[in-house]
């Protein structure tokens, strides 16, 4: 499959790697600074480097992981992008003019960033995922008991585009569960604020290191998927 990554920041870049990893084809475009990027197509010289207009356009599947604020500007430079699946892993960060950041709370009330980019990019099928991990643990290899590794949470309108996306998912070693329609994103943003919150209480500030899972207990049963 080919993918395009609009923004190769940390999300993108560890999703890269793993997808890389696993036979498909990836086009890397970077917003802003270019360092780590080069870095990047240093260790893995499969990766095609393009601008972000041409990694949307390289890709079948888009990896939209976007820092939130400069969502317009990106937007601005991408076009319109129709009838391609969009992957969205961001979440409503605000950032102070001392660069501190936090959750836009106002916003997360009425909408979510899955929503918001629905409705910039009307021809595209936008699925939420990969949002509740940091990048420092979107690496299978950083979960070595299979029962402990964290599931992606999934919400979109569009079912087929939704089973690209737990193929992809899986390629980078995850198992995935679906929370419904794109509203859903929503929910999705919020667990992550809860997940900060336990980061910052009980783990000792180790945001780097946690992610949310769903114990499932004797006698549940899971709706197949079709991949």
């Amino acid at each position: 499959m080919r993918i395009g990554v609009v923004n190769a920041g940390n999300i993108g870049r560890a999703l890269g790697r793993a997808w890389l990893d696993a036979g498909h084809e990836v086009m890397v475009a970077k917003d802003a600074g270019q360092e780590k990027l080069e870095a990047f197509l240093e260790q893995y010289p499969r990766a095609v480097r393009g601008t972000p207009a041409e990694a949307a356009a390289f890709g079948e599947v888009v990896l939209f992981s976007v820092y939130w604020p400069r969502l317009d500007a990106v937007l601005e430079a991408v076009g319109p992008i129709d009838g391609k699946v969009v992957i969205d892993t961001m979440n409503p960060l605000r950032v102070s003019s001392d660069f501190e950041h936090s959750y836009d709370a106002a916003f997360m009330g009425r909408s979510s960033t899955s929503e918001e980019l629905q409705r910039r990019l009307p021809g595209a099928r936008v699925v939420k995922a990969f949002n509740t991990m940091p990048s420092s643990v979107l690496d299978v290899r950083q979960w070595p008991v299979p029962e402990s590794t964290p599931p992606v949470f999934l919400a979109g309108d569009d079912s087929s585009a939704k089973a690209q996306v737990r193929v992809l998912a899986r390629d980078a070693g995850f198992a995935s569960l679906d929370a419904g329609p794109l509203t859903s994103a929503r929910n999705i943003e919020q667990l992550n604020v809860l997940v900060h919150l336990l980061a910052e209480h009980q783990f000792d500030g180790a945001l780097d290191r946690i992610a949310p899972g769903v114990a499932v207990a004797a006698g549940v049963s899971r709706r197949p998927t079709s991949l």
